[in-house]
């Protein structure tokens, strides 16, 4: 398997919703080199891959095959290859696939594959995968951590917000009411808040990703919305009962279609680790199996205009991923 290969899966656009044709592409691929691929249906057009090597698989190489918007054209360079996924998560599934034929030619068979969608969305693979008949031992599972083994992850909780208004002259605040204020309102209560500090994993952080709503200047806003993203590092059921009272003081419309607590993983000994501050596919997944979470690749890269992996990031994730594997296949 060439860099060609990675290439070509970069070059197949594969956005939240749109995962079918990489899939497709990777089953094909996983077929050719011995695996038993089998689909776990979300919708007609969506459905987690599991490909085995063997009937009772002691391990589970998984990560998701979606990506973030925008597609990006694919640019192969001499030590470097940069393009939408080249390391969230397509190089760490091209790293997971080499280190699998090392197993193979170690003779180790007693392993597999499971690649999710959505987990940029709203994880709705990984909380699919928990209907899956799988007992296995242990489950690595790839995000670009620059192939250090993560102990710790934070929790995460996703607002969708949404406030009317009435519309009226901007001159006669006694006739409108305005639904840009509502959710400003709220978005200054959440500011505020002195929200929790883990000695580990740092403090909460709050991010308003997208916002929208009015229609003039002169005119009270009908309608607003936004998403926020709070990243947790402690119980989120807390937080919830917060956020729920600061929307219905503020008279916003609050949905929460993905929110999860911390994970605290246990990292085996000889293998260097960190924590981390974004949110993976774990919390779901940890019902099947416990989890090893690292991969090759820089999180900071993830995301950006420019993101992109190196050849050295690929050669030691398989390394990392052979290694980590060994302590776990028969």
């Amino acid at each position: 398997m060439s860099i060609k290969t990675l290439e070509a899966w970069l070059n197949i656009e594969s956005i939240s919703g749109n995962e079918a044709q990489f899939l497709i592409v990777l089953q094909t691929h996983l077929e050719s080199l011995g695996y038993t691929c089998s689909r776990q249906a979300l919708s007609d057009s969506r459905w987690n891959l599991l490909a085995l090597g063997s009937k009772d698989p002691r391990l589970l190489f998984s990560t998701h095959v979606d990506t973030v918007p925008p597609f990006l054209p694919v640019l192969v360079g001499e030590d470097s290859i940069k393009g939408r996924g080249a390391c969230d998560t397509k190089g760490g599934i091209y790293a997971m696939i080499l280190a699998g034929e090392k197993l193979k030619e170690a003779g180790h068979q007693d392993f597999g594959y499971l690649f999710v969608v959505g987990e940029e969305v709203d994880h709705c693979g990984a909380k699919k995968s928990s209907d899956l008949d799988l007992k296995v031992n242990r489950i690595i599972l790839c995000e670009p951590t620059l192939n250090t083994v993560v102990s710790a992850q934070k929790g995460m909780i996703k607002l969708l917000l949404k406030a009317e208004g009435i519309a009226a002259h901007s001159a006669y605040p006694e006739k409108g009411e305005s639904a840009i204020h509502k959710l400003l309102n709220f978005l200054r209560l959440v500011d505020d808040f002195q929200w929790p500090t883990h000695d580990l994993l740092g403090p909460t952080t709050v991010n308003v990703g997208v916002i929208d709503g009015g229609v003039a200047p002169n005119v009270f806003a009908p309608h607003a919305s936004a998403q926020v993203l709070i990243r947790t590092v402690s119980d989120t059921t807390p937080f919830l009962e917060i956020l729920t009272k600061m929307a219905r003081d503020s008279g916003v419309q609050m949905e929460i279609p993905a929110s999860n607590d911390p994970v605290f993983f246990d990292p085996p000994e000889g293998f260097p680790t960190k924590t981390v501050a974004f949110n993976t596919d774990a919390t779901y997944l940890q019902g099947i199996a416990p989890i090893w979470l690292v991969g090759p690749g820089d999180i900071e890269d993830a995301h950006s205009v420019n993101e992109f992996i190196s050849f050295e990031q690929i050669e030691q994730g398989v390394d990392t991923y052979y290694k980590l594997a060994l302590l776990v296949v028969k």
